[in-house]
């Protein structure tokens, strides 16, 4: 009897321990997590490398000044008429008819992506922002302004998290390789400031210059 009472508890504390390391997969070691109210996905790549087109064409569509706040946050400078119906949503809606519209190959932020006193959150108006971009599955890449960084991050941690966000391809500064292991990159820390990078676009698949490159910077 007493052996019959071992074996149970032996089985019920297996079956807890392996539920528990289940559970703990699910949690820890899934590609989706949900955290607070944000899910956090691997980053989406878009497709590799830029390339001018076989007409010898490479639309880029430049945003500036999106000075985006909470995605309800209303507008300046405009009119009083328009002051009640223009907010954030206005910015997010125009992006989506520009891309749509133009059909660029490539989008460039070009800096005061967010309006830093206007948000309590900068992730959180971050993804808000650059959402069109993301939707669209082009790829993309961005710079600050002199207001981006008024919420709640640097410049260093606004351009690490840009960085990881789908389809983009900012980065916090370039890549040099480790003179001591070719196959090792670290990130360039001998010039100031954040978001000094380049991306190369090749020539067009099947041409010459297939094989060379422009660089953006």
């Amino acid at each position: 009897m007493q052996s019959s009472t071992n074996w149970i508890q032996s089985f019920i504390y297996l079956t807890l321990i392996t539920i528990s390391l289940y559970l703990l997969h699910i949690l820890i070691l899934s590609d989706r997590l949900t955290i607070s109210h944000h899910k956090i996905t691997i980053k989406k790549h878009p497709h590799l490398p830029l390339r001018f087109n076989s007409d010898g064409t490479f639309k880029i569509l430049q945003v500036a000044d999106m000075h985006y706040g909470t995605g309800l946050t209303r507008c300046r400078d405009v009119l009083s008429s328009e002051f009640d119906s223009c907010s954030d949503l206005n910015t997010t809606w125009f992006l989506k008819r520009m891309i749509e519209d133009e059909k660029p190959d490539f989008i460039a932020f070009t800096g005061d992506n967010i309006f830093g006193s206007s948000t309590n959150d900068a992730a959180e108006s971050l993804f808000k922002a650059f959402g069109p971009a993301m939707d669209s599955r082009l790829p993309w890449a961005a710079v600050l302004g002199n207001h981006d960084q008024e919420s709640t991050m640097t410049r260093e941690e606004l351009m690490s998290f840009i960085s990881l966000m789908d389809y983009s391809l900012s980065q916090p500064n370039p890549l040099t390789q480790d003179p001591t292991d070719p196959t090792k990159q670290k990130i360039m820390t001998e010039i100031d400031g954040f978001g000094n990078y380049d991306l190369r676009v090749w020539g067009p698949p099947g041409y010459p210059l297939a094989n060379q490159t422009n660089d953006s910077r």
